[in-house]
């Protein structure tokens, strides 16, 4: 994948929601929607765990209003560390909690 790290730091090579439908795995697929269940309350049918990267024209759909990106792009960088505020609070807080922390394949399934 080119360029398969997020503005905000997230592997996506690593994202069981972008591995999913590179690899066309319905079983990844599910993985994935136990995680938004469980962490968000979400119910997203199988058909939309579907996302060829933060940075393609087809993200997955609760990335699409992604607040990192869009700061990114209105100041003209290409990830938020190249930032002069990096990483701020807000990113901080996600960061600690979410980019490569959840969401992610294990090494061995690779």
């Amino acid at each position: 994948m080119k360029n398969s790290v997020c503005f905000c730091g997230h592997d996506c090579s690593r994202c069981v929601t972008y591995l999913a439908t590179v690899r066309n795995d319905d079983e990844l697929r599910k993985q994935a929607q136990q995680f938004y269940r469980d962490e968000f309350g979400f119910d997203i049918p199988l058909s939309k765990i579907h996302c060829k990267g933060g940075r393609s024209d087809d993200i997955f759909k609760l990335c699409q209003d992604c607040p990192w990106m869009r700061c990114c792009l209105d100041r003209r960088i290409n990830a938020c560390s190249e930032c002069s505020e990096y990483p701020c609070k807000l990113l901080a807080e996600y960061q600690a909690k979410y980019v490569n922390k959840c969401n992610q394949i294990q090494e061995s399934y690779q």
